[in-house]
């Protein structure tokens, strides 16, 4: 519970720091948004390979377990132009298997002359803590990419809508994939 409460301080702190310049989220003479921003963000995760499998009354069994689900969680980044960095944390909880994912992402928008819709693709990386029942939890870097579309609603509102597929380096997960929803206020 410690390294949780310290690494989403360090998001929150992180995440200030991101703010890009700009006013309130207005576009520039590219046309695309600058500024700071913070958001909500629910996932469906499509597949979460682990080989550990926990018992309701403790133990566990070296299995393959292929979890689905609903995630949720929050973000907070900067946008310059074509280029968003964000910070994000992404909590998943199922069938006694949950995860803490604290993930760094780069997105390059690369519609040249943006509007409504903007697609993107990125690189992810970060912390992923897996917890099961009757296991010791495990925690390890996870890095990956993501593609998407943002649906810039207004200047201070976007939507995001998107497929991030992560791999783990740790022995009781192996990859992660999952489709996001994401909301995005700019200040």
């Amino acid at each position: 519970m410690k390294i949780k409460t310290v690494m989403l301080f360090g998001l929150i702190v992180a995440g200030s720091l991101l703010y890009a310049g700009g006013e309130n989220g207005s576009a520039g003479e590219s046309g695309y948004k600058t500024g700071g921003f913070f958001g909500l963000r629910g996932s469906y995760v499509f597949t979460l390979q682990s080989s550990i499998i926990g018992w309701p009354g403790g133990g566990y069994y070296d299995d393959n377990y292929d979890g689905n689900g609903g995630s949720f969680g929050i973000h907070l980044g900067g946008q310059e132009g074509q280029w968003r960095a964000t910070l994000a944390y992404e909590y998943f909880d199922k069938d006694d298997q949950n995860y803490d994912l604290f993930l760094g992402q780069i997105d390059y928008l690369f519609l040249p002359n943006p509007g409504i819709v903007q697609p993107y693709i990125g690189l992810d990386a970060g912390y992923i803590n897996y917890e099961t029942p009757g296991a010791d939890d495990s925690g390890g870097l996870a890095y990956g990419a993501a593609t998407g579309i943002t649906f810039a609603v207004s200047d201070h509102f976007d939507l995001d809508v998107g497929v991030r597929y992560l791999f783990a380096t740790q022995d009781e997960v192996d990859h992660l994939g999952t489709v996001t929803f994401g909301f995005n206020y700019f200040y």
